[in-house]
């Protein structure tokens, strides 16, 4: 399956800062799981022996795996060199006899990675050599390589282990026992093995503290019906003084509990008390229930903070809670994830395409054309005017314009925009010397020419060179932000260089549209309490006015700021789209109460009620005031100086519906607002946006929501193919059997953004500029369809029918993520 996939199979492993970034130092070293423990390896250098000849250069990484089968652990590529240093620390968790297995690899591009060597290393073998204690363990580990059935030196790694501290006792005992149990350290609790992972999941510092406010109790056994179960002590509970026992040595079936029962977890025991009634001890907590436990879903391990407090590990999802888990809750969890997704198919389809009602232009009527001028109209029926002196055309009626000052010269570029030269200062300007507005703000009827200018200013302030961001897909959120906040302004107008930690794909515009896509659906959640949904049934995104429940959140704002402004800097789509008045205040420009039609139904009806109505007959006892409430705190604000005490009068009321639709947009989120329009700023001037509206704004941003199959198979080139293959002609079917949520699928796995451009599919843009869709035949058919979405590319196998197109298209599409080798 790996060799099928392209851009969206690169990852088979684990990146050092997709771990290290979820580990918490103050996690004890041994776990609660039978045998597991925590160890730092620490991957410093390497000498390797040079190979391709004097002039080649080495790039080469390390790949570890843990006990043979686990994903392997990767560092990052050092690059042109052959003594690399890359000095990067992965946490894994380990039994005493598991095997360290050590991989250089030579990185390319164009073609396969080479081995260079290899070496394993037996963690007991270590252990016994250092008694038990390892502290900056430094190993100097032989690499060898396989040719011709000779094994060959091929240089050294240096490694370095941290974290195991166990005594004499504890390590032969541990050994001992498990050597009984698979290398892996599976344990049964579950009834099935589940091997130890590498994988760490977050510290209990970071996610739990902000989901609870207080360390969950175990429950205590009611005493009012029934006396409680003496407390565990030192005589029955081996488990208090010693090491917390497990299941095999502590969990008992005392009462004649039924073989059929799940066992309980690690660390519990079941007793009878002197009435007979059944309890159990919790050895990990020292408490007692009457509850049975469960054992700990699949992929979830129990652990303590540095202050003893106990949580838990979802190795699945790689986070933590203070909750115990349980089937029902994971259950809730899951179907509530299900809604949510539903919830975001919904919104991304209420997403239309908008255009502006083309413009018949400004008839002059009484005056002449200038010499040599034309007045014509194209197939759209719109007016332009043609000058033969100059062979150029332009929308706008020359008899509305002064003539230009003195030596200034009017010019047109390759793409049809209309600049302007001042030969005294020897400068070029977009900006009309005689009105001062852009050039091409006067093609009103014509939205193609206005973004077209856009990107031409955008493309003139654009500075040489790159800007390299390196994030992780699991921490998108945190690297994108540590990386955007550290940048200067100008350098975020460079050209972008993505890369995805672990990955090995090549930037050529499609990992870009990537970022842009997966950050924009991670810092636009609502869970974040940033930003929120306008009302329940309109998911376009709003301003959180209890957004500073984050003390940091003003920074996030011009981060986010910045984000935004990048998109439609670069010409890339974001994941979810603003309110309309969001998109008005973002270009400066008022909002009314026909605004509040969208966001706020209730209160829209209400102004209106107040707009129909005599108030001075109803007698309402309304003021210039208005009540907020956050966090359960009600505060009253004056819309005007002393509106607290200014009646609302039939007379007075339409200024006061003015103030109310300003304040209900602007009402705690002054401050989160002007940090975004900061930030968005920096990188896109208020000035170039002067041409558009809320609606183009929001095309530009998020782009055309329904897929157009016919508009799609018309701007679709082959190669090796034709349109009457039978392969092709399978696809579009496969295409048109599909809902259009499952068509925004395969588009993402195709371009790398679920958005279609303004235009429709003869617009999309490649790593070259416009680049239509392309299917190429490559392959066997025994392959998957592979993906590069830089170069909006399908490289299609010729299968033998339709049904095995469908089969390995939708596995393609469904199981594939990240970024291979072009």
């Amino acid at each position: 399956m790996s060799s099928a996939l392209a851009e969206h199979n690169g990852n088979n492993g684990v990146s050092a800062d997709d771990v290290n970034t979820e580990v918490s130092s103050a996690v004890s070293a041994t776990t609660d799981r039978g045998g597991l423990c925590q160890l730092e390896v620490n991957v410093s250098s390497a000498k390797l022996k040079e190979v391709g000849g004097i002039f080649a250069k080495g790039n080469a990484y390390v790949e570890l795996t843990i006990d043979s089968h686990q994903p392997p652990l990767k560092t990052e590529v050092g690059k042109k060199t052959w003594t690399p240093s890359w000095n990067e620390h992965f946490t894994v968790l380990v039994t005493l006899n598991s095997v360290l297995e050590f991989k250089v690899f030579n990185h390319n591009v164009l073609k396969s990675n080479v081995l260079l060597g290899q070496n394993s290393i037996k963690l007991a073998d270590i252990l016994r050599e250092n008694n038990g204690k390892l502290k900056d363990c430094g190993l100097k580990l032989d690499l060898r390589t396989e040719k011709n059935g000779t094994r060959l030196p091929a240089g050294d790694l240096y490694v370095k282990l941290n974290g195991i501290d166990l005594t004499t006792s504890e390590l032969n005992n541990g050994i001992q026992s498990n050597s009984t149990t698979p290398a892996n350290g599976s344990d049964n609790r579950s009834g099935t093995d589940s091997p130890a992972s590498p994988i760490v999941a977050q510290s209990p510092n970071s996610n739990p503290t902000q989901q609870a406010t207080a360390r969950p109790t175990t429950p205590v056994p009611p005493t009012s019906n029934r006396p409680p179960p003496p407390p565990p002590n030192q005589n029955n509970t081996a488990g208090i003084t010693g090491s917390i026992p497990n299941q095999s040595s502590t969990a008992t079936n005392e009462g004649g509990n039924s073989d059929s029962q799940v066992a309980l977890p690690d660390g519990w025991e079941e007793r009878t008390d002197p009435y007979g009634r059944h309890y159990y001890v919790d050895h990990n907590t020292r408490t007692t229930t009457w509850e049975r436990p469960e054992p700990l879903p699949s992929g979830w391990e129990r652990r303590h903070d540095q202050y003893n407090r106990p949580y838990y590990v979802d190795h699945n999802t790689r986070t933590t809670t203070w909750h115990r888990p349980t089937s029902e809750s994971i259950r809730t969890f899951q179907q509530w994830q299900e809604r949510r997704q539903q919830n975001q198919d919904v919104r991304r389809q209420n997403y239309q395409q908008r255009y502006l009602i083309p413009s018949s232009g400004i008839q002059v009527v009484g005056r002449d054309l200038p010499p040599g001028w034309e007045r014509r109209i194209d197939h759209n029926g719109r007016v332009y005017f043609v000058d033969h002196n100059t062979k150029t055309t332009q929308w706008e009626d020359p008899r509305t314009l002064a003539p230009l000052p003195p030596s200034w010269e009017k010019k047109v570029t390759d793409q049809g925009i209309v600049y302007f030269i001042d030969h005294s200062t020897k400068t070029t300007t977009y900006t009309d010397p005689r009105t001062g507005a852009p050039s091409f703000s006067s093609y009103q009827g014509n939205f193609d020419w206005r973004l077209a200018g856009f990107r031409q200013m955008c493309q003139d302030s654009a500075l040489p060179g790159h800007t390299k961001i390196a994030i992780s897909r699991n921490t998108i959120f945190e690297d994108s932000y540590n990386a955007i906040i550290s940048l200067k302004p100008y350098d975020l107008r460079k050209r972008l260089y993505i890369m995805f930690k672990g990955e090995d794909g090549l930037d050529y515009g499609g990992l870009a549209r990537e970022w842009f896509f997966q950050l924009s659906h991670e810092m636009l959640n609502p869970m974040y309490c940033l930003f929120e949904y306008a009302n329940q049934n309109n998911y376009s995104l709003q301003i959180n006015a209890a957004s500073s429940v984050n003390p940091d959140h003003l920074k996030y704002f011009k981060f986010v700021g910045r984000v935004i402004a990048m998109a439609l800097y670069h010409g890339k789509f974001i994941d979810n789209g603003f309110t309309l008045p969001f998109y008005k205040r973002l270009l400066n420009r008022g909002v009314s109460i026909n605004d509040l039609e969208q966001v706020d139904p209730e209160f829209y009806n209400s102004l209106n009620w107040i707009k129909d109505n005599n108030i001075d007959e109803c007698d309402m006892e309304m003021f210039f005031t208005a009540d907020m409430e956050i966090f359960g705190e009600i505060k009253t604000y004056e819309l005007k100086t002393g509106g607290s005490d200014i009646k609302v009068t039939d007379e007075n009321k339409e200024e006061y519906i003015n103030l109310m639709s300003h304040w209900r947009f602007t009402r705690g989120v002054e401050d989160q607002t002007k940090a975004f329009m900061e930030g968005f700023y920096e990188v896109v001037p208020l000035r170039w946006l002067e041409f558009f509206n809320e609606k183009e704004l929001e095309m530009m941003l998020c782009g055309m929501q329904e897929i157009d199959v016919d508009d799609w198979q018309q701007n679709t080139v082959y190669k090796h193919y034709t349109k009457n293959s039978k392969q092709v002609m399978w696809f579009w079917q496969f295409v048109r059997d599909r809902k259009n949520e499952q068509r925004i699928r395969l588009l993402q796995f195709i371009t790398g953004t679920c958005r279609v451009p303004i235009g429709g599919f003869s617009h999309l843009m490649g790593s070259n500029g416009p680049q239509k869709f392309c299917i190429e035949k490559v392959g066997k058919e025994s392959w998957l369809p592979r993906s590069h979405t830089c170069f909006n590319r399908l490289d299609l196998p010729p299968y033998k029918s339709y049904d095995q197109l469908v089969e390995k298209l939708n596995f393609a599409i469904e199981e594939t993520e990240g970024f291979g080798n072009e």
